[in-house]
């Protein structure tokens, strides 16, 4: 795993550094249908079904994390997204649009990304987190013993660090 990244900031003669953060747009189920219904187009971003996006999402955050950046996550809304567009005149969003929402100055709510295995979702599921989305961020799961590991049945435990969710070039399927 890559070092932390860090950024720099300057206060008259004295340097802080801090750890670089990334942010991640979700957006819950209700909105992605909206979304979707608003702005069709936009479906190849943001997924075309509901699980397509929360794959998506959570791959991209445990992509973030791997290359040594915190993530945090904002749910993104319709309205918000429409009231973004307006300040910038844009009638029509393209993909940069999404990429360059929310605009920080309006202090969005952000949470810490990944939650505690055992929490709730980021998703708004309801389910436990490791029972949820946690799976889709941790690699390949077509393979029955990942599955199995990430399930944490049959003696292994759910894979929890950043190296192991990245499966080996060479890895073979162990017997079992």
């Amino acid at each position: 795993m890559p070092a932390p990244a860090q950024g720099l900031l300057r206060s008259g003669s004295v340097y802080h550094y801090y750890p670089a953060t990334a942010l991640a747009v979700f957006w819950p189920e209700a909105e992605h249908a909206r979304m979707l219904i608003r702005w069709p187009h936009l479906a190849a971003e943001i997924g075309t079904t509901w699980d397509e996006h929360r794959r998506r999402v959570e791959r991209h955050c445990a992509l973030i994390e791997d290359n040594g950046l915190r993530v945090e996550q904002a749910a993104g809304d319709v309205a918000g997204f429409e009231a973004f567009l307006a300040s910038r005149n844009v009638t029509e969003p393209s993909p940069s649009d999404l990429q360059e929402y929310p605009d920080m100055r309006t202090q969005p709510t952000l949470f810490p990304w990944p939650p505690a295995r055992t929490a709730a979702c980021w998703c708004g599921s309801g389910r436990k987190y490791k029972q949820c989305c946690r799976p889709h961020g941790l690699g390949d799961l077509s393979d029955a013993a990942t599955a199995v590991r990430i399930a944490g049945a049959g003696g292994g435990s759910a894979r929890d660090t950043a190296a192991e969710r990245r499966p080996a070039a060479n890895s073979q399927p162990q017997p079992g």
